[in-house]
């Protein structure tokens, strides 16, 4: 599957975004939006002590100490993909834009510190024209996901990961390396390290091991193992 961008990415993690994480993030959307429509509640993930794994359109693969889905993350086409381009953005309360909801304004808006202090923070951005994702899963329910998917990434409402098309086409490549492997035989999703063979791992073919999610919702406690790491974008 290839994101066509229209100047690249910002990603929180020094690897691509996840397939898995993608496709799970819409289906959340739509429940979520069905439970509100229906006058219903809905629990944020965070709140919860476990989360539920959704029916997503991709095999799982069981060959590690826990199972995760067979998608790789993001993986840059052409640009700076292995330079990371460094931007900033800020972050500031408009006096003018308070003094419209606020009964009272302070003589002086204290922007230094406080709740209404300027941010001025980094935003690692990924230079590319499209980035591509292996998977064994099923097109068509892929393709029906991702259609209407405008931006990825961070800061999409700032213009960053705007996709311009979504291209989902087959490939021949051997099932496990394309839920495991970006082409060049680099590790390519966060996975156990029982599940890799003993020449990946010895090659140095991957990020470092440490902690991170093993499948979505990534961000989430449960979810959290020491894996083998996905190729670093930064080399």
């Amino acid at each position: 599957m290839t994101a066509h961008l229209e100047a690249g990415v910002a990603q929180a993690a020094p690897w691509g975004i996840a397939l898995d994480g993608l496709l799970a993030g819409v289906i959340h959307q739509r429940a979520k939006s069905a439970l509100l429509e229906a006058g219903r509640a809905h629990q944020p993930l965070a709140e919860r002590d476990d989360v539920d794994d959704l029916d997503l359109p991709l095999a799982r693969c069981a060959r590690g100490e826990d199972w995760h889905w067979a998608g790789t993350c993001a993986r840059p086409v052409d640009g700076q993909q292995d330079r990371p381009d460094v931007r900033y953005w800020l972050g500031a309360a408009d006096p003018r834009d308070l003094e419209e909801v606020a009964e009272a304004m302070p003589g002086r808006l204290e922007i230094g510190q406080g709740r209404y202090r300027q941010h001025y923070m980094p935003l690692l951005t990924t230079v590319t024209s499209a980035v591509t994702w292996d998977a064994v899963g099923d097109p068509d329910i892929i393709r029906d996901l991702v259609q209407n998917i405008w931006a990825i990434g961070k800061k999409r409402a700032a213009g960053q990961g705007r996709v311009l098309r979504w291209e989902v086409h087959p490939t021949d490549r051997d099932p496990w390396e394309a839920g495991h492997l970006h082409p060049d035989g680099a590790v390519g999703r966060p996975t156990p390290s029982t599940c890799l063979p003993p020449e990946i791992l010895n090659e140095n073919r991957h990020g470092g091991i440490g902690w991170a999610g093993l499948r979505a919702p990534y961000h989430h406690r449960s979810r959290q193992r020491r894996l083998v790491l996905p190729q670093l974008l930064d080399g």
